[in-house]
């Protein structure tokens, strides 16, 4: 057979032009197809086997130069990946042993560059000795990039399939064009069933017509994103369903249809349901719970306000008969000791000293008997109101427990609620209690003042000062305290003093009602 002359690369002008060719040079034509088209043009005879031609392409994509090529032909069979080679060499036996008529196979190349390209081979008998081929040739076409968007739409495809969403196409006018498995799931209509119908057989009677709002939103250029809306399904079942909405551009950018991804949110929607439901029994339980308790609250207090008018009453009744029953016989006593002492000591009998002591001890016990009085009845209007009454409490409370005590005042804060300045006062004595039985204090200064709308009671000590300890388990004293601040409408804080010992403070507002005269020591600091 003649050998083929080897096509040699064509020659190039300077500047890297292509030389001119004379008109009707149909090799010199054919030799610049071959040496510029990118894809390998191959001549080869197969026993012994040797190729007589490969394009330049070969280099580029394979990495290996011709002449090595043309030494060791193995070299284009060994490029070729090795998960590829075995499927080659079958398609290329079963070829060339006549089995099949024509070679035409799909494989990857890696270079010695490391790249791998996919290349697609067809391959011709060109002659034939002794019935087999001897002679054959071909092409092969790099599509490596277009085995990528293969390989990309074949996995797009799959996500397509495999998703719980109904992905749907339509055409402008709103046509079915695909229709995935997402959407069979979720409407129960088979592809068949749907393809080349409207989308409107999906909407309920009852739903508003948005499909031609759809259109109009996607014709501008719009995307509808997770609309939530109501679907019907095949069995009739109204479904709620979450849309999202894309225009579908043609490769010059025209508008030629749109997507339509669908997600079934019937459960989530019922569980909100669901959520709101209970978030209403919740609430109505706990209005219900709330009030009953408010009652129980109220019930409390209501007890809580009787046992203590009960004490007060009980306090005044015992005051009342100290003062006028005991404290009576006592001054009676008091004055029957003095005229005998008076006598005795007119007769000059001896008797007279233990007389003026009986007539100076019944006397220290009439003046204790109606300071008791006074404590258990303190508050009255006509004695001075709660000015009056702490500023006793102050000189009884050093008399009795031999501390200094003393009351200060801006402002005579005139109560006309008897009951409001009772708890005032008793506030006041409980705080001066504690500060001397577990304080140890030998100073406590009790204040009355007014801050705006509000007065202020304060009882101040030196003594050891509140422990955090006791702060956090209140006794029964101070538990009283805040109620009876509390009766009043009032805050009451127990805290360090500034320097030591306690600060007790009850500030509550003033009534209507209530009166505040400034006195002539000016306002009070605290």
């Amino acid at each position: 057979m003649t050998k083929r002359p080897a096509i040699k690369p064509p020659r190039q002008s300077k500047g890297g032009k292509l030389p001119d060719v004379k008109t009707g040079s149909i090799e010199e034509h054919f030799r610049l197809l071959v040496e510029n088209i990118g894809d390998v043009l191959w001549f080869k005879e197969v026993d012994p086997p040797r190729f007589s031609y490969v394009s330049p392409a070969f280099e580029r994509i394979w990495g290996v130069s011709l002449a090595e090529l043309r030494e060791h032909p193995e070299l284009w069979g060994e490029s070729i990946y090795p998960d590829d080679q075995k499927a080659v060499s079958a398609a290329l036996r079963r070829w060339l042993s006549g089995k099949t008529q024509d070679y035409e196979v799909h494989y990857r190349v890696q270079g010695r560059d490391g790249k791998v390209r996919w290349l697609a081979d067809r391959g011709i008998v060109l002659s034939r000795k002794d019935g087999l081929p001897h002679q054959i040739g071909g092409i092969a076409r790099d599509i490596t990039e277009r085995e990528a968007a293969e390989a990309m739409n074949r996995r797009l495809a799959a996500v397509v399939e495999t998703t719980d969403d109904s992905i749907i196409t339509m055409d402008l006018e709103g046509r079915i064009d695909t229709w995935n498995a997402g959407a069979e799931r979720i409407f129960g209509y088979t592809q068949e069933e749907t393809v080349g119908k409207m989308m409107s057989f999906l909407r309920p009677p009852q739903a508003e017509d948005d499909e031609a709002v759809f259109k109009r939103m996607i014709e501008r250029g719009l995307r509808i994103d997770h609309y939530e809306t109501q679907r019907r399904h095949k069995n009739g079942d109204i479904l709620d369903v979450s849309l999202t909405i894309s225009p579908i551009l043609d490769v010059n950018g025209r508008l030629v249809g749109f997507s339509k991804i669908s997600r079934d949110i019937t459960e989530r929607k019922q569980a909100e349901q669901t959520i709101l439901r209970l978030n209403a029994e919740l609430e109505q339980r706990v209005e219900e719970r709330t009030a009953e308790l408010r009652g129980q609250i109220a019930a409390r207090r209501q007890l809580e306000e009787e046992i203590l008018r009960i004490s007060e009453r009980e306090q005044r009744r015992i005051g009342q008969d100290l003062h006028d029953d005991l404290g009576q016989q006592l001054a009676g006593a008091w004055m029957m000791a003095d005229v005998l002492a008076r006598r005795l000591a007119a007769s000059g009998a001896h008797e007279q000293e233990p007389a003026s002591k009986l007539c100076a001890l019944l006397g220290k016990s009439l003046n204790h008997t109606r300071s008791l009085a006074r404590g258990l009845d303190p508050v009255a209007p006509e004695q001075g109101g709660l000015g009056a009454a702490l500023k006793n409490l102050a000189e009884r409370s050093a008399d009795l427990f031999g501390i200094s005590c003393q009351f200060e005042s801006r402002a005579e804060v005139m109560l006309e609620d008897q009951k409001g300045a009772i708890h005032l006062y008793r506030i006041a004595q409980e705080a001066i209690n504690n500060a001397v039985r577990h304080g140890r204090a030998q100073n406590v200064r009790i204040r009355l003042s007014t801050r705006g709308p509000k007065a202020v009671l304060s009882v101040i000590d030196d003594g050891l000062g509140i422990k955090e300890t006791a702060a956090m388990h209140e006794g029964m004293g101070l538990r009283i305290m805040r109620y009876r601040s509390e009766m009043i409408t009032g805050t009451l804080e127990i805290k360090k003093a500034a320097k030591r010992g306690t600060c007790v403070t009850c500030s509550f507002p003033l009534s209507a009602t209530s009166k505040t005269v400034s006195t002539a020591h000016g306002p009070e600091k605290l």
